[in-house]
């Protein structure tokens, strides 16, 4: 049950910086948008999930100081970014955790929907757990998210290689894409050429073992 929002989790961090609940809400609201709400498993939600940021005041440095609001924010997206991509990481059979930029979107929402939709296919995960540069299976999630696309203009790379591009099929080496889905982590890509906005999303495959795990047990 790894799905925003916001993925089957109790998070709680802490910080010494002095700021009111009022000062961090909007921070702390915008790091989760961009990590916690950009991570699935399974797509299944939970019915407790929990994030917090508490704030003591004992370094004395206050949030509103010249240029601290900048390099705090900075801190606690990276450190909410590290924490997701762990949970991702750590999903039930997981084998390979996939980096998927979806590019190019008219807005964020249009990318957040295409991104949901190739990282919710059964078929383009399966293709993921076996290390398949299936382009084709990533194109149709694409294809089917609602969003209008123009397939001319749509491209889609795994890790270096354009695999689509143009309407066709790319010359590409589908040998070193096996090699690159084959390892922990792999980078996806995929450009819709409607606009400037994007949404970077990690997901994962789905294999055997999760099937097994899920299989196995009642609730």
């Amino acid at each position: 049950m790894i799905h925003p929002q916001m993925a089957t989790m109790l998070v709680y961090l802490f910080t010494d910086i002095a700021a009111s609940a009022k000062e961090l809400q909007p921070l702390l609201t915008t790091a989760c948008d961009h990590t916690f709400n950009c991570i699935s498993v399974d797509g299944d939600t939970s019915t407790n999930d929990t994030l917090l940021l508490l704030a003591n005041g004992e370094s004395g440095v206050r949030l509103k100081d010249s240029g601290v609001a900048r390099k705090f924010a900075d801190a606690l997206l990276s450190v909410c970014q590290s924490l997701a991509l762990q949970v991702v990481s750590d999903g039930e059979g997981v084998k390979h955790v996939i980096h998927l930029s979806v590019e190019q979107a008219k807005d964020r929402a249009e990318a957040m929907l295409v991104a949901k939709s190739i990282a919710h296919s059964p078929l383009v995960k399966t293709a993921w757990a076996g290390a398949d540069p299936n382009w084709g299976r990533i194109l149709a999630a694409v294809g089917y998210s609602g969003v209008p696309i123009q397939v001319e203009k749509v491209e889609i790379w795994i890790a270096r290689q354009k695999v689509f591009g143009h309407g066709v099929v790319q010359k590409f080496n589908e040998m070193e894409a096996h090699r690159a889905l084959s390892q922990p982590q792999c980078e996806i890509r995929v450009k819709l050429g409607r606009g400037k906005n994007g949404v970077v999303f990690y997901t994962t495959d789905l294999t055997a073992e999760y099937v097994h795990i899920n299989a196995d047990y009642s609730t």
